[in-house]
């Protein structure tokens, strides 16, 4: 068994993500963090900081070159496990759609699609659902916005997206 992995100087979550109860948007480095080398209030950490662990964390099998900050990209899994987001960010918004990245989510995609597991891409609030035959731009996304995804009869996909809740 391989040691358990550790962000080491990885800290890419940190600038990508959210972080609700600093009021740090997306995209911007968190005012705390040390690019490369950590977080300044480690230990004293929000709440949502401390329980994060993106896939690569998570997954032993997962190779160094899905490291986020490496790819430029954090994967990570919702609570309920059916959804699974490549966050990347402004300066690498497509860094999703390199390889090997493209092919862990398209491979996501195939797996999960009949079981309802969605895969999606986000920059901001921009988001792409990632299906097994198509990607499909959903433009700007709210936080914590429904969305519907299904196939008419003639096989075309869509998504409807919900009003934001008013808990966010």
């Amino acid at each position: 068994m391989s040691p358990a992995k550790t962000c080491g100087a990885c800290n890419f979550c940190c600038k990508v993500l959210e972080i609700a109860e600093l009021a740090k948007p997306a995209g911007v480095w968190c005012p705390h963090a040390n690019p490369g080398k950590g977080c300044a209030i480690h230990g004293s950490h929000p709440a949502s900081c401390q329980a994060f662990a993106c896939q690569w964390l998570i997954d032993p099998g997962m190779p160094d070159a899905f490291r986020p900050d490496r790819s430029k990209v954090v994967l990570r899994m919702d609570a309920e496990a059916r959804r699974i987001t490549a966050d990347c960010e402004a300066a690498n918004p497509m860094a999703w759609r390199r390889e090997p990245m493209f092919g862990l989510l398209k491979e996501n995609a195939r797996r999960g699609w009949s079981q309802g597991y969605l895969v999606f891409a986000k920059v901001g609030q921009r988001m792409w659902l990632i299906a097994p035959g198509e990607e499909l731009d959903l433009g700007e996304v709210p936080p914590g916005a429904p969305l519907a995804v299904q196939r008419d009869a003639g096989g075309r996909l869509s998504v409807r997206v919900g009003p934001a809740s008013a808990e966010q």
